[in-house]
């Protein structure tokens, strides 16, 4: 039995629980999955920042870029949060000579998005008209 169910249960892993293999032919699977760590960070506030960049954005990275993404990913949520917030610079080896690395890209995006400005005013009236606070 053992000799039957060992083999059949290595292909299930392979297709539906191991990671893809870096490699040029795989792109889109990367892409696709660096997309969804972005979006399911478990912040909601780092959710939403990262993954609606990385939704708009990842498609069209290039493979140095894919690469300094997913470095920027790997960090903890928390140095994300902080880093996207600039409350923390840009770590050291994710800095660009000319200042256009992807981390950049995504500090300078949540400076104009409307999900990088708080407003208290705003936000406290929005409660107050919907009865929530």
């Amino acid at each position: 039995l053992l000799k039957i169910a060992k083999p059949k249960a290595e292909a299930i892993f392979q297709k539906h629980i191991a990671l893809p293999v870096d490699d040029n032919d795989d792109v889109e699977t990367r892409r696709k999955r660096l997309v969804y760590r972005s979006k399911q960070r478990g912040w909601l506030e780092v959710d939403l920042l990262l993954g609606t960049w990385a939704h708009e954005n990842v498609p069209s990275l290039t493979a140095d870029e894919l690469d300094q993404f997913e470095d920027f990913v790997n960090m903890e949520t928390i140095d994300i949060y902080n880093v996207i917030t600039l409350r923390l610079d840009v770590p050291e080896n994710m800095k660009r000579p000319d200042g256009n690395g992807v981390v950049e890209r995504i500090q300078a995006w949540a400076r104009q998005s409307p999900l990088g400005k708080a407003d208290p005013e705003k936000y406290k009236s929005v409660k107050t008209a919907s009865k929530l606070i």
